[in-house]
């Protein structure tokens, strides 16, 4: 009996771990089939929100092109609004320099004979009073005055002065004028306006 009970108590943990084994594989591959489920619910949802987007996603890109499309002819548009602002600043700028220089030209000559005129006066005046010496010091005052004019074609008093001897005011004076407007430029008569 002794050999009886051993044969028993031999085979008795193996038959356990036997039926221990098949149980655990049982569960293990309940749990996989329920895993497993549960995975193929999820990729079918997965393939459900792919198809959406597959419909979804395809027109709204045709929407994004066409939006595109319509905002690079806008931007074509700004271009050309662009080209003619500039157009327009050129054509104003060309016009304020005609403006000016149809403004500044005679004035600038203007200037420069009431100069002109100014030195002759005081140089006739005082000759007329008996005073030769002065007037290369009047010269010499009616190019101070030339030389402040906003012309800028001015010349040094060393250049106007006349020289001091007893000669006639008047055409010194004249000449002065003359050299003068030879140096001023001329007026710009084809400015576009």
């Amino acid at each position: 009996m002794v050999s009886s009970f051993a044969t028993l108590a031999m085979s008795t943990p193996t038959t356990v771990l036997s039926y221990a084994a098949a149980f655990f594989f049982v569960v293990v591959a309940i749990a996989a089939a329920y895993a497993l489920f549960k995975a193929g619910g999820t990729l079918q949802r997965v393939d459900v929100v792919l198809d959406d987007m597959d419909r979804e996603a395809v027109p709204l890109l045709k929407k994004a092109g066409t939006t595109l499309d319509g905002v690079n002819a806008n931007l074509g548009n700004v271009d050309q609004i662009t080209k003619d602002v500039a157009d327009i600043t050129d054509k104003i700028d060309s016009m304020a320099n005609a403006v000016e220089g149809a403004v500044s030209t005679p004035a600038r000559k203007a200037a420069s004979f009431s100069a002109g005129v100014q030195g002759a006066m005081t140089s006739f005046m005082r000759r007329d009073r008996g005073e030769p010496g002065d007037a290369a010091a009047s010269a010499a005052s009616a190019a101070a005055d030339a030389a402040s004019a906003p012309s800028g074609t001015a010349r040094p008093a060393s250049e106007t002065a006349e020289p001091a001897t007893e000669a006639p005011a008047a055409p010194a004076a004249a000449e002065t004028t003359a050299a003068e407007s030879a140096d001023s430029p001329a007026p710009e008569s084809d400015a576009k306006v």
